[in-house]
């Protein structure tokens, strides 16, 4: 509390704290603090004003804040986001809060979280990007001649417009179309999202290698992307309909209309957002062997196999011990749907896992990625100062990676917040959580396309 002081609070001699009755802190009442409790601090002055009791205002009695597991042994936790962990485990309905080595602050809620929640559905504890997620594609083989500068200059259309018929593909997936968002389809967007051109750096488990699908002399396509603005028009919607957001967050209990009205909007985001993954991954395949990118999953699935898709950015129903659980992800890959991909940062290894044993303990859920260690603002300041110390001084510093990979992108800003630096240590956030998943493969990436 008292480094939190002196950082939060530009107290530089914080030393004695205080219970808001006015009574010291001591070793035994600590014990009787619980989530929500207020702590007075001073630079050494006895306590100075009028004593109250701890729930004065509201004669409410604290909330017992649900069980919390973070898995970062090894893992750098930005203090904000684990006060969001905890914060979020004090909501009604909550049963179990589990934050990853990739947790970092949200808005409101941390990212990089999973929450088991019973008899209610909180829209925010899922986010934005509603169906966010990745899918693996096992790539036919390139010509010999296939040289990187040769796939960046092909790739330069990628973030344009598709030039197929949204609605038609939207229509054969039996998803209803969305005039204000479908000309987004097949589009990356910005942020971390991104399509990645991968090679076997070295296969783990050969049993489950091949299981999955891929093979040792082939590449891989990796695509992270969601629902763009569908997801995010979702949630302004709901919170705007639900009036103010409240502390705890808006959330709508089971069974009742407003809970079915958000699910099919959700479940909606979600079928896009698979869909724009696939279209995503047909007009990068389309450029790089020259084919036509409109003519759509026939095409792509004579060249290329979809081994997974995931979404991490979800709720879902369990049935845990008899009971019905709402599995919300924000952040966060699914630990009950087999082999799924961690990937670090572009200039990182991709590490596919496999869950094994049981899951309930970490919410059935896996970290999603490496997670941020800088802001994207720390980033920025950080990075642009050392791009104008170095010899070439240019965005050319940060196109090529320590593994030898190209990234393309053509937002000078995002690439500097996006790059390596920013972001923590794939390796230790997959030891984090070597209890609930085995490695199967690490992948390399070769080429990176960011819009």
């Amino acid at each position: 509390v008292l480094a939190c002081a002196k950082n939060k609070l530009r107290l530089k001699k914080a030393q004695l704290l205080f219970h808001t009755d006015g009574q010291p802190f001591t070793s035994t009442s600590a014990a009787t603090l619980t989530k929500g409790s207020t702590v007075l601090v001073s630079c050494g002055e006895p306590f100075v004003g009028t004593a109250v009791s701890e729930n004065a205002s509201t004669n409410a009695p604290a909330r017992v804040p649900a069980p919390v597991l973070l898995l970062a042994d090894h893992t750098f936790i930005d203090s904000d986001a684990l006060q969001q962990l905890n914060h979020t485990a004090t909501l009604p309905g909550v049963i179990r809060a589990v934050g990853y080595p990739d947790l970092c602050p949200g808005l409101r809620f941390p990212v990089g979280a999973s929450f088991l929640v019973k008899d209610r559905v909180y829209p925010e504890l899922i986010g934005g990007d509603i169906g966010c997620g990745m899918s693996l594609y096992l790539l036919p083989t390139l010509s010999s001649d296939a040289r990187v500068d040769k796939l960046v200059a092909k790739l330069s259309r990628l973030e344009g417009p598709w030039s197929g018929s949204s609605a038609s593909r939207l229509e054969a997936a039996g998803i209803s179309s969305t005039a204000a968002h479908d000309l987004l389809l097949g589009t990356i967007g910005g942020g971390n999202h991104f399509a990645e051109l991968q090679v076997v750096e070295r296969v783990e488990d050969e049993a489950a290698f091949t299981r999955l699908g891929l093979r040792k002399d082939r590449m891989a396509l990796l695509v992270h992307s969601g629902s763009r603005s569908l997801g995010k028009s979702v949630l302004e919607k709901t919170l705007e309909a639900a009036g103010d957001r409240v502390k705890d967050g808006v959330s709508f209990d089971a069974g009742s209309k407003e809970m079915e009205e958000y699910m099919e909007k959700h479940d909606h985001a979600c079928a896009w957002a698979r869909v724009n993954r696939e279209v995503i991954a047909e007009r990068f395949l389309a450029l790089l062997l020259g084919g036509d990118e409109a003519d759509g999953g026939d095409w792509m699935q004579e060249r290329a196999q979809k081994v997974i898709d995931i979404h991490h950015n979800n709720v879902e129903i369990k049935e845990i011990n008899g009971d019905s659980v709402w599995v919300h992800r924000k952040g966060a890959a699914p630990s009950d749907r087999g082999i799924v991909p961690i990937p670090g940062s572009r200039g990182a290894f991709t590490y596919l896992v496999e869950p094994y044993g049981p899951q309930d303990e970490n919410a059935f859920s896996l970290p999603h990625g490496a997670g941020r260690k800088w802001t994207r603002t720390k980033a920025h300041a950080i990075l642009s100062q050392k791009s104008k110390r170095n010899e070439s001084g240019g965005k050319g510093d940060f196109e090529k990676t320590d593994l030898g990979g190209t990234v393309i992108c053509e937002d000078s800003r995002l690439l500097l917040e996006e790059a390596p630096e920013a972001y923590k240590a794939i390796e230790t956030v997959v030891e984090d959580v070597k209890e609930f998943a085995r490695v199967v493969a690490v992948m390399r990436p070769v080429l990176t396309y960011k819009f």
